[in-house]
């Protein structure tokens, strides 16, 4: 199943067909080589009903670029050393808005499509309780409760996915 969604951040305008091509391949690539990975490129999509050397198309095929971008995963930022301004603009929101900015040449070095380097902790929460009172004083009780890395990782995911929801963890049975 498709289920990570990966933003393909590269250039647009200059040479704009063979940029849609180059970026029409990293979508293949991507595809062919993580079967996890559905990916995105706006670019691509959007310059098929919108023509981005007019100024207010360009401004709706960059706000519906960060709309996808919202709801994405990763960002793989091909040509990560000289950004053209519309993926500057792209990056700047993933940075800001907590989702993975990655060079596309070490995602394709790692072949995995993960940061392998990193290992998660778990979280621990400590959910006190007021149970009562003993001589005038209250008792306070708590619940600590341990949530695996990866369990935090995918609620983050969810809940970008998913704004303004709440989202239910259940514990494994």
């Amino acid at each position: 199943m498709r289920d990570r969604l990966v933003y393909i951040c590269s250039p647009c305008r200059g040479e704009m067909e063979k940029n849609i091509i180059k970026a029409q391949g990293y979508c293949r690539e991507a595809a062919e080589l993580w079967p996890d990975v559905l990916p995105i490129a706006p670019h691509v999509y959007c310059t098929q009903f919108l023509d981005d050397t007019n100024p207010q198309d360009r401004a709706v095929g960059m706000d519906m670029g960060i709309s996808l971008l919202s709801m994405c995963d990763e960002l793989w930022v091909y040509g990560i050393d000289n950004p053209s301004e519309g993926m500057k603009a792209e990056i700047t929101y993933a940075e800001e808005h907590g989702i993975p900015v990655r060079d596309a040449a070490d995602v394709y070095r790692d072949k995995t499509g993960e940061n392998r380097d990193t290992e998660l902790g778990d979280a621990l929460i400590v959910l006190p309780s007021h149970v009562g009172s003993l001589n005038g004083v209250a008792a306070m009780e708590s619940t600590t409760v341990r949530i695996s890395g990866e369990a935090v990782v995918d609620l983050a995911i969810q809940l970008r996915r998913h704004r303004g929801h709440d989202i239910t963890l259940e514990a494994d049975q």
